[in-house]
């Protein structure tokens, strides 16, 4: 009898040992977790640009599935530009070159058609994004204390102004898998509140990437 008991308590032992009691919760939240990666997304633009004004254009991104297909994501802007014998220096009687940095951030909202066609044109989506930039302009000041924006036909000033740009991007693009997790986009935006000091024009194309976790 104590032989039987004592066989009964070693294999309830060892039940306990594989199943822990917090075993089926831990399971519970890993599947959690992965089921909220799988709704993950990252990736972004890489662009160049050369002649007499070189660039290039870094924006990251990071996006989740909020419901059905509708995602949201957040990304960062970082633009680099150089211009060429961009003005000239009366006092030196040259040209000098002009570099300019611009940085920001947007927030962004897509939508998928995969919920209502089960073809290639689920791939296609639209797309609704805002996004801040700041940067500094040179300027020279005229006769009347007034800031003049900088162009070439003006001598070199070494005042700076701070540019912020606000805009408002609607438009459409298409998702390319290139495998089961990346896939490039391609997307046409229009900005809806175009300024002089845009560092964009109508329309705007850009080609990214991205990895699906």
């Amino acid at each position: 009898m104590y032989v039987k008991s004592a066989k009964i308590l070693i294999l309830l032992l060892l039940l306990m040992l594989a199943f822990p009691p917090g075993a089926r919760s831990q399971e519970s939240d890993k599947s959690k977790k992965d089921k909220f990666w799988h709704r993950v997304s990252v990736g972004g633009n890489l662009g160049f640009q050369f002649g007499s004004v070189a660039g290039i254009v870094i924006t990251p991104e990071v996006k989740v599935r909020i419901v059905d297909q509708l995602y949201g994501g957040l990304g960062f802007t970082y633009e680099y530009n150089h211009f060429k014998n961009y003005y000239y220096d009366t006092k030196s009687q040259q040209y000098l070159d002009f570099n300019l940095n611009i940085f920001g951030g947007r927030i962004f909202f897509r939508y998928y058609l995969a919920s209502i066609f089960n073809n290639f044109l689920g791939n296609i989506f639209a797309h609704v994004e805002y996004e801040y930039l700041t940067y500094t302009w040179p300027y020279v000041v005229d006769n009347n204390g007034n800031i003049v924006d900088y162009t070439n036909t003006v001598k070199y000033s070494k005042g700076r102004q701070v540019i912020e740009v606000n805009s408002l991007f609607v438009g459409a693009g298409y998702k390319q898998p290139l495998s089961n997790k990346v896939y490039l986009d391609l997307l046409i935006l229009f900005n809806l509140n175009e300024t002089y000091y845009s560092p964009y024009s109508n329309p705007l194309f850009r080609l990214g990437f991205g990895y699906q976790f």
